[in-house]
């Protein structure tokens, strides 16, 4: 067992902590292969999971009103639509062109994991 720094309050803790002592911030656990950890709880989860058992935090492409959006929702409404509506009312193109250009970038990028406000 050793001391680390807490990377939010920089006092000394033990690296056996699950949570800083002082100013209760989780601590970054040894992750495993086919494991990642969740940004908003710390929580070693699968991979593959889509969704934190801890926090609820779900991981997706985008939101809307509706939610968080896995890839297809994202290539159809995202990129597919704006790309057709672009094409047949050209002076949307100006609003459709950046929607479907960002949603390219995040269906690059990966998943990311967003946190539910309830």
């Amino acid at each position: 067992m050793s001391l680390i720094q807490c990377k939010d309050c920089g006092k000394q803790i033990s690296d056996a902590a699950a949570t800083c002592p002082s100013c209760g911030a989780p601590l970054p656990v040894v992750i495993g292969e086919g494991q990642e950890q969740c940004p908003h709880c710390m929580t070693v989860v699968h991979k593959d999971a889509t969704v934190c058992p801890s926090c609820h935090a779900q991981k997706g492409y985008a939101t809307n009103a509706y939610g968080v959006m896995g890839k297809t929702s994202v290539i159809i409404f995202g990129v597919a639509l704006p790309a057709v509506i672009a094409l047949v009312f050209h002076p949307a193109a100006i609003v459709c062109v950046p929607l479907a250009l960002f949603c390219l970038w995040r269906i690059w990028n990966g998943p990311y994991w967003y946190h539910s406000k309830n």
